[in-house]
């Protein structure tokens, strides 16, 4: 990798900012940082109107705040010409814009979503897949995605894989205090959605496990039965340090895969076992492949199989903490951090640039 980075000179990275969470963005700049480019993120929210004007821009991506985020971004390219520039999720940015920084930067693009799917005829794709064409380069979430993404006119494209956070993803000794706060039987911290995920969580709280659920509650309650919903509630979303110190409170956390994402894993399935809990996922082939079934991490296909693994798990604390250090000791063994995570995406971008530049 270091001879393609000094080879095609790469020296700047600029993040432009699509979304508001430090696990992303954020991540990245410390992480490239560390391979001693420099990197830095174009803030792209301190251009929308305060408020409920700039939530609506920021909805319908229209509006004086839109102009001025692309005007400034297309001035800060022009100004400093940074190696690569990097649109997170790229939905402010119509082609036009991409068009007008080509020339001057590597175009390149990642989304942790899927904007190709079924949900692709939504409004916050509705600039990002004309434009993809101008991209020099893509990172998709999932390999599904590979071909999808080529089908709008991207050459270039990869999978970048979720990550941990070596910071900020490890086991928490929790205190008193906390334990009365976060501890649990079963957690899930996720969105909602209705599928097997409600099933589950249902048949858990009706048996009387200990189940701490976390995320935006006006949606939960939409879905779940109402004797459950009561028994869960209040239902917030944990972030940062209370998010790590949940599932370290918890025996069991539970991992689900989102149907509208075609997700085979996510985020949660490299946090978890960074923070030595153990995690009983969903079943899929590519989970299988990151993790081995009852000895790193625990699998279900169906709401019956998960309630007899967190009936047999519950009653069983050592082997469960057995499985939740093997799986703790596979993802730092694995690669599965930010920081490899950015070698490979600079190596991927290296290597795209040399093919071009020697075409």
């Amino acid at each position: 990798m270091s001879n393609l980075l000094e080879k095609n000179h790469i020296k700047s990275v600029l993040i432009v900012q699509g979304t508001f969470e430090d696990v992303y963005e954020s991540a990245w700049k410390k992480a490239i940082n560390t391979l001693g480019i420099k990197c830095e993120i174009f803030y792209t929210h301190c251009f929308t109107l305060p408020g409920l004007f700039g939530r609506i821009e920021r909805r319908l991506f229209w509006g004086p705040g839109i102009n001025r985020i692309r005007k400034n971004l297309v001035e800060k390219v022009r100004r400093e010409c940074p190696d690569i520039t990097l649109f997170y999720q790229g939905h402010y940015f119509d082609q036009q814009t991409i068009e007008q920084i080509r020339p001057l930067t590597f175009v390149a693009g990642y989304h942790n979503d899927d904007p190709f799917g079924t949900r692709k005829t939504m409004l916050r794709y509705r600039l990002l897949l004309p434009a993809l064409q101008s991209y020099h380069g893509f990172h998709v979430y999932r390999t599904c995605n590979i071909e999808e993404a080529r089908a709008y006119g991207v050459k270039n494209v990869g999978v970048l894989m979720p990550y941990y956070l070596p910071g900020l993803d490890y086991p928490r000794e929790l205190s008193n205090e906390e334990w009365k706060r976060f501890g649990s039987d079963v957690i899930f911290a996720g969105h909602a959605e209705n599928d097997i995920r409600v099933s589950c969580i249902t048949a858990s709280v009706r048996a009387g496990v200990n189940l701490h659920l976390h995320g935006e509650d006006r949606f939960w309650k939409s879905i779940l039965p109402e004797d459950v919903h009561k028994k869960v509630k209040p239902i917030k979303k944990v972030m940062g340090e209370d998010y790590r110190k949940a599932l370290s409170g918890a025996k069991i956390a539970a991992c689900f895969f989102s149907k509208w994402n075609r997700d085979q894993y996510t985020r949660r399935s490299f946090e978890i076992p960074a923070c030595r809990v153990f995690m009983l996922s969903e079943r899929t082939r590519a989970m299988q492949d990151l993790y081995e079934e009852g000895k790193e991490a625990e699998f279900f296909s169906t709401t019956d199989e998960f309630m007899d693994k967190v009936r047999f798990y519950l009653k069983h604390e050592n082997l469960r903490n057995q499985i939740a250090e093997a799986g703790r000791q596979r993802v730092i063994s694995s690669g599965h951090d930010i920081y490899s995570r950015m070698k490979q995406w600079m190596a991927d971008i290296s290597e795209w640039k040399e093919q071009m530049e020697s075409a």
